[in-house]
Protein backbone atom coordinates (compact mmCIF):
# COMPACT_ATOMS: atom_id res chain seq x y z
CA UNK A 1 0.00 0.00 0.00
CA UNK A 2 1.30 3.79 -1.00
CA UNK A 3 1.35 6.66 2.09
CA UNK A 4 -1.71 7.89 0.80
CA UNK A 5 -3.89 4.91 0.88
CA UNK A 6 -2.21 4.26 4.55
CA UNK A 7 -3.11 7.61 5.75
CA UNK A 8 -6.84 7.36 4.12
CA UNK A 9 -7.31 4.20 5.96
CA UNK A 10 -5.86 5.37 9.62
CA UNK A 11 -7.75 8.87 8.97
CA UNK A 12 -10.81 6.54 8.83
CA UNK A 13 -10.01 4.48 11.64
CA UNK A 14 -9.75 7.86 13.65
CA UNK A 15 -12.23 8.86 12.95
CA UNK A 16 -14.62 6.17 14.06
CA UNK A 17 -13.26 6.35 16.99
CA UNK A 18 -13.38 9.37 17.84
CA UNK A 19 -17.02 9.44 17.11
CA UNK A 20 -17.09 6.39 19.10
CA UNK A 21 -16.00 8.09 21.85
CA UNK A 22 -19.19 9.46 24.82
CA UNK A 23 -16.66 12.89 25.89
CA UNK A 24 -16.76 13.13 22.31
CA UNK A 25 -20.25 13.33 21.37
CA UNK A 26 -21.56 14.65 24.77
CA UNK A 27 -19.04 17.79 24.89
CA UNK A 28 -18.54 18.79 21.39
CA UNK A 29 -21.84 17.87 19.41
CA UNK A 30 -24.84 17.74 22.53
CA UNK A 31 -23.32 20.30 24.87
CA UNK A 32 -23.20 23.37 22.32
CA UNK A 33 -26.83 22.97 20.86
CA UNK A 34 -28.26 22.64 24.75
CA UNK A 35 -26.65 25.81 25.07
CA UNK A 36 -28.13 27.29 22.06
CA UNK A 37 -31.95 26.33 23.47
CA UNK A 38 -30.73 27.35 27.20
CA UNK A 39 -29.99 31.23 25.69
CA UNK A 40 -32.57 31.56 22.77
CA UNK A 41 -34.54 34.17 23.75
CA UNK A 42 -38.13 34.72 21.58
CA UNK A 43 -36.98 31.99 19.10
CA UNK A 44 -33.72 33.56 18.64
CA UNK A 45 -30.15 33.89 19.11
CA UNK A 46 -27.80 36.77 18.85
CA UNK A 47 -24.70 35.77 16.64
CA UNK A 48 -22.16 36.74 19.48
CA UNK A 49 -23.73 33.49 21.05
CA UNK A 50 -24.60 31.11 18.31
CA UNK A 51 -20.91 31.92 17.14
CA UNK A 52 -19.42 31.36 20.77
CA UNK A 53 -21.61 27.45 20.79
CA UNK A 54 -20.20 26.61 17.71
CA UNK A 55 -16.63 27.62 18.97
CA UNK A 56 -16.73 25.55 22.12
CA UNK A 57 -18.02 22.55 20.58
CA UNK A 58 -14.99 22.91 17.70
CA UNK A 59 -12.49 24.08 20.49
CA UNK A 60 -13.66 21.26 23.01
CA UNK A 61 -13.01 18.36 20.63
CA UNK A 62 -10.15 19.99 18.37
CA UNK A 63 -8.18 20.22 22.65
CA UNK A 64 -8.89 18.41 24.85
CA UNK A 65 -10.47 15.25 23.30
CA UNK A 66 -7.53 15.44 21.02
CA UNK A 67 -5.31 15.76 23.59
CA UNK A 68 -6.61 13.08 25.49
CA UNK A 69 -6.25 10.93 23.15
CA UNK A 70 -3.20 11.32 21.93
CA UNK A 71 -2.23 10.91 26.24
CA UNK A 72 -4.30 7.63 26.51
CA UNK A 73 -2.49 5.84 22.96
CA UNK A 74 0.67 6.48 24.06
CA UNK A 75 0.46 5.67 28.05
CA UNK A 76 -1.39 2.39 26.88
CA UNK A 77 1.46 1.39 24.42
CA UNK A 78 -0.91 2.02 20.85
CA UNK A 79 1.77 4.03 20.20
CA UNK A 80 4.65 1.68 20.34
CA UNK A 81 2.95 -0.91 19.29
CA UNK A 82 2.58 1.28 15.61
CA UNK A 83 5.97 1.96 15.41
CA UNK A 84 6.46 -1.12 14.75
CA UNK A 85 4.30 -1.50 12.20
CA UNK A 86 5.01 -0.45 8.54
CA UNK A 87 2.57 2.74 9.57
CA UNK A 88 4.95 5.67 9.06
CA UNK A 89 5.02 7.97 12.29
CA UNK A 90 4.05 10.92 10.38
CA UNK A 91 1.54 9.23 8.81
CA UNK A 92 -0.39 8.09 12.22
CA UNK A 93 0.29 11.56 13.66
CA UNK A 94 -1.12 13.32 10.94
CA UNK A 95 -4.26 10.91 10.63
CA UNK A 96 -4.88 11.75 14.68
CA UNK A 97 -5.09 15.60 14.10
CA UNK A 98 -7.05 15.89 10.75
CA UNK A 99 -9.64 13.34 12.46
CA UNK A 100 -10.07 15.58 15.15
CA UNK A 101 -10.24 18.48 13.25
CA UNK A 102 -13.13 17.05 10.69
CA UNK A 103 -14.69 16.09 13.83
CA UNK A 104 -14.41 19.52 15.59
CA UNK A 105 -15.82 20.74 12.29
CA UNK A 106 -18.88 18.77 12.30
CA UNK A 107 -19.20 19.99 15.69
CA UNK A 108 -19.01 23.47 14.88
CA UNK A 109 -20.81 22.90 12.12
CA UNK A 110 -24.06 21.12 13.74
CA UNK A 111 -24.43 24.49 15.98
CA UNK A 112 -24.84 27.06 13.46
CA UNK A 113 -27.53 24.48 11.25
CA UNK A 114 -28.78 24.18 14.31
CA UNK A 115 -29.14 28.35 14.73
CA UNK A 116 -30.24 28.21 11.15
CA UNK A 117 -33.24 25.73 11.19
CA UNK A 118 -34.60 26.37 14.94
CA UNK A 119 -33.75 30.27 15.41
CA UNK A 120 -33.90 31.90 12.28
CA UNK A 121 -30.14 32.66 12.00
CA UNK A 122 -30.01 34.54 8.42
CA UNK A 123 -26.52 33.38 6.34
CA UNK A 124 -25.58 32.67 2.76
CA UNK A 125 -23.83 30.18 1.17
CA UNK A 126 -20.21 32.08 0.75
CA UNK A 127 -20.81 33.25 4.19
CA UNK A 128 -21.28 29.44 5.25
CA UNK A 129 -18.32 28.54 3.46
CA UNK A 130 -16.27 31.63 4.91
CA UNK A 131 -17.43 30.20 8.66
CA UNK A 132 -17.06 26.46 7.46
CA UNK A 133 -12.99 27.38 6.82
CA UNK A 134 -13.13 29.54 9.97
CA UNK A 135 -13.93 26.77 12.10
CA UNK A 136 -11.55 24.48 10.43
CA UNK A 137 -8.82 26.91 10.91
CA UNK A 138 -9.57 27.27 14.47
CA UNK A 139 -9.86 23.35 15.02
CA UNK A 140 -6.47 23.37 13.64
CA UNK A 141 -4.78 26.15 15.97
CA UNK A 142 -6.32 24.11 18.87
CA UNK A 143 -5.35 20.37 17.79
CA UNK A 144 -1.83 21.55 17.24
CA UNK A 145 -1.44 23.48 20.11
CA UNK A 146 -2.90 20.09 22.13
CA UNK A 147 -0.67 17.93 20.17
CA UNK A 148 2.50 20.32 22.05
CA UNK A 149 1.06 20.58 25.31
CA UNK A 150 0.80 16.89 25.65
CA UNK A 151 4.31 16.05 25.21
CA UNK A 152 4.60 17.80 29.32
CA UNK A 153 1.81 15.44 29.99
CA UNK A 154 3.18 12.62 32.51
CA UNK A 155 -0.01 10.30 32.72
CA UNK A 156 -3.86 9.74 31.57
CA UNK A 157 -5.11 10.80 34.83
CA UNK A 158 -2.98 14.22 34.51
CA UNK A 159 -4.25 14.63 31.16
CA UNK A 160 -7.86 16.22 31.91
CA UNK A 161 -6.58 18.32 34.69
CA UNK A 162 -3.35 20.12 32.70
CA UNK A 163 -5.52 20.22 28.92
CA UNK A 164 -8.55 21.58 30.99
CA UNK A 165 -6.84 24.06 33.39
CA UNK A 166 -4.85 25.40 30.41
CA UNK A 167 -7.95 25.78 27.86
CA UNK A 168 -10.47 26.38 30.74
CA UNK A 169 -9.07 29.93 31.01
CA UNK A 170 -9.35 30.71 27.47
CA UNK A 171 -12.64 29.69 26.84
CA UNK A 172 -14.05 31.72 29.44
CA UNK A 173 -11.64 35.16 28.42
CA UNK A 174 -13.08 34.51 24.70
CA UNK A 175 -16.26 35.18 25.13
CA UNK A 176 -17.37 30.94 24.31
CA UNK A 177 -19.69 30.74 27.50
CA UNK A 178 -20.50 34.02 28.40
CA UNK A 179 -19.82 37.73 27.81
CA UNK A 180 -15.69 38.15 27.53
CA UNK A 181 -14.27 40.72 30.22
CA UNK A 182 -14.42 44.28 29.08
CA UNK A 183 -10.64 44.77 30.71
CA UNK A 184 -8.75 46.40 27.11
CA UNK A 185 -5.15 44.44 28.38
CA UNK A 186 -7.51 40.95 28.64
CA UNK A 187 -9.03 41.52 25.12
CA UNK A 188 -5.78 42.09 24.00
CA UNK A 189 -4.13 38.99 24.94
CA UNK A 190 -7.67 37.11 24.38
CA UNK A 191 -7.28 38.77 20.73
CA UNK A 192 -3.42 36.72 20.09
CA UNK A 193 -5.14 33.08 21.31
CA UNK A 194 -6.49 30.52 19.04
CA UNK A 195 -10.23 31.05 20.36
CA UNK A 196 -11.04 34.59 20.39
CA UNK A 197 -10.08 34.87 17.19
CA UNK A 198 -12.44 32.41 15.70
CA UNK A 199 -15.23 33.56 18.03
CA UNK A 200 -15.15 36.92 16.51
CA UNK A 201 -14.39 35.50 12.28
CA UNK A 202 -17.84 33.64 12.93
CA UNK A 203 -19.35 36.32 14.55
CA UNK A 204 -18.80 38.87 12.07
CA UNK A 205 -18.54 36.02 8.57
CA UNK A 206 -15.84 37.78 7.15
CA UNK A 207 -12.73 37.24 9.31
CA UNK A 208 -10.03 39.78 9.42
CA UNK A 209 -6.40 39.67 8.57
CA UNK A 210 -5.31 39.62 12.00
CA UNK A 211 -7.50 36.77 13.20
CA UNK A 212 -6.42 34.99 10.13
CA UNK A 213 -2.70 35.40 10.86
CA UNK A 214 -3.30 34.43 14.60
CA UNK A 215 -4.84 31.06 13.96
CA UNK A 216 -2.05 30.15 11.07
CA UNK A 217 0.38 31.35 13.65
CA UNK A 218 -0.62 28.81 16.24
CA UNK A 219 -0.98 25.91 13.80
CA UNK A 220 2.22 26.28 12.46
CA UNK A 221 3.55 26.98 15.92
CA UNK A 222 2.10 24.31 17.68
CA UNK A 223 3.19 21.68 15.07
CA UNK A 224 6.72 22.56 15.04
CA UNK A 225 6.88 22.07 18.96
CA UNK A 226 5.45 19.10 18.68
CA UNK A 227 8.21 17.81 16.77
CA UNK A 228 10.36 18.67 19.47
CA UNK A 229 8.40 17.54 22.36
CA UNK A 230 5.88 15.21 21.50
CA UNK A 231 6.74 11.41 22.67
CA UNK A 232 5.84 8.11 21.47
CA UNK A 233 6.90 6.19 24.49
CA UNK A 234 5.03 5.75 27.77
CA UNK A 235 6.17 7.27 30.64
CA UNK A 236 8.14 4.19 33.09
CA UNK A 237 7.36 4.70 36.53
CA UNK A 238 9.72 4.72 38.90
CA UNK A 239 10.11 1.75 40.98
CA UNK A 240 10.90 1.72 44.77
CA UNK A 241 12.49 -1.31 45.85
CA UNK A 242 13.72 -1.86 49.69
CA UNK A 243 17.24 -1.55 50.02
CA UNK A 244 19.71 -4.49 49.79
CA UNK A 245 20.71 -4.94 53.57
CA UNK A 246 17.26 -4.37 54.14
CA UNK A 247 15.85 -7.45 52.11
CA UNK A 248 18.70 -9.72 53.39
CA UNK A 249 17.48 -8.84 56.83
CA UNK A 250 14.04 -9.99 56.04
CA UNK A 251 15.20 -13.83 53.93
CA UNK A 252 17.39 -14.35 57.34
CA UNK A 253 13.96 -13.62 59.52
CA UNK A 254 12.13 -15.85 57.14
Amino acid sequence: MSDLQLLIGQLGHQIRLLLRTPRAMSTGLVLPVLLLFLNSSDGHVPPARLAGCAVLGTTMIAWTTHGIGLVAARESGVMKRYRATPLPAWCYLTAQIVASVIVAMLAGALAVLVGVVFFGAQLQFWQALVMLGVIVLGALACASASTAVTGFVPTVASAFPILGLTFLPVLLLSGTVGEPLKTHWVNVVASYLPVRPTVVSLERTTPAPHDILVLCAWSVGGLLLSLAVFRWEPTRTRQHRPPATAAAHADTRS
